[in-house]
């Protein structure tokens, strides 16, 4: 019985897609900084890749035959992805990963009116492309809280990627959260330093201890892969050093750094990326500026994994972190997480 139902399904399958029920492709263009930095990038291409996996099973057919994804270089590699993927007017949706493909897409997108875009973390002008963008300084302020709790020094740092609106976004959140935790700590104690780079955690690393050596003892990374060297630069002094992850939990996608890596902002890319991807398969995708965040229409999409249980999820929610993280600096970021949605707290940012 079994199967004459799977052989009556796979001619329904084929019936269908003889009748034009075609089936979807994706196209992930990730940012510069790659693969393997267990954040960014990586929360993107886990979006797509459940976006895939769910119509692969719908359809019948491979992951393979639905998904396509590359791994630019260079900015300079960008025009060619997306020009490349979007004139065999095969993809259902093109995703494109980081601030900078924006300006690249305004430029492309108008010579393919038909082709849906996706950019994340940057707003292109264009009538066919879905712009997503995250309140990230409210994922940093919550690490400030923690960080400016946990400090033992006064002095905390953070780890920027590069020196730009988006990543002095998440410093600028990140100190007012430490200073509204600690009133002990002022500007100047909130140290920071650019790597220039989102794929050079040596450097990263080098950049990390000369926080640490001056002071610091928590040090967040908002800096993609560069950031991996805050946890290797942490782990030279476990105990007195410590980390912070930043979009995903990254004690999780780390589990070798779970024991400095106290808390990790989130930041829901994946959701957004899966998200867009299937309302292009539905037939519900529109063009426009899509915001996630506490402070947004949507109401998610950032928050923090601190502590050993979900304390108020969405927002505050469990880390497998293996420091034991007291009950009442997760009750203080609690605070802290109804106050941003209540608007009692407002953070400033550029």
């Amino acid at each position: 019985m079994r199967k004459v139902l799977g052989v009556l399904l796979g001619l329904v399958l084929v019936g269908l897609l003889a009748f034009g029920a075609s089936v979807p492709k994706i196209a992930l263009i990730l940012a510069t900084g790659g693969l393997g930095d267990r954040s960014f990038n990586d929360q993107s291409y886990w979006g797509a890749e459940r976006a895939a996996k769910e119509l692969a099973e719908r359809y019948g057919v491979p992951v393979e035959q639905i998904f396509s994804y590359v791994e630019p270089r260079s900015i300079a590699d960008y025009e060619g992805y997306q020009r490349e993927f979007a004139r065999t007017g095969e993809y259902t949706i093109i995703v494109c990963i980081g601030f900078d493909q924006a300006p690249v897409l305004e430029e492309v997108a108008p010579d393919y009116p038909d082709q849906k875009f996706v950019v994340i973390d940057a707003v292109a002008a264009a009538d066919n492309v879905a712009s997503v963008v995250f309140n990230d300084w409210e994922e940093a302020f919550l690490c400030g809280v923690v960080a400016g709790l946990w400090t033992k020094t006064n002095k905390v740092g953070m780890l920027g990627g590069m020196d730009i609106p988006l990543i002095r976004r998440f410093y600028q959140g990140f100190s007012q959260g430490a200073r509204w935790a600690n009133p002990a700590i002022k500007p100047e104690d909130v140290l920071v330093r650019y790597v220039g780079a989102w794929n050079n955690p040596v450097l990263g690393k080098e950049l990390s201890l000369e926080m640490y050596q001056a002071g610091a003892d928590v040090i967040y990374g908002a800096a993609g892969k560069s950031h991996l060297g805050v946890f290797a630069a942490a782990e030279e002094n476990p105990g007195v050093w410590w980390a912070m992850g930043t979009d995903v939990d990254q004690a999780w996608s780390t589990p070798e750094h779970a024991d400095v890596i106290i808390a990790s902002g989130l930041k829901r890319v994946d959701l957004a990326v899966y998200t867009e991807i299937m309302k292009a398969v539905e037939g519900t995708w529109q063009p426009g500026v899509i915001v996630y965040g506490m402070v947004s229409e949507s109401r998610i999409g950032t928050g923090i994994a601190v502590g050993k249980e979900d304390a108020f999820p969405p927002y505050v929610v469990a880390s497998y972190s293996l420091v034991d993280i007291p009950n009442w600096i997760v009750e203080k970021v609690v605070e802290a997480a109804k106050g941003i949605l209540e608007g009692t707290i407002v953070i400033e940012h550029e």
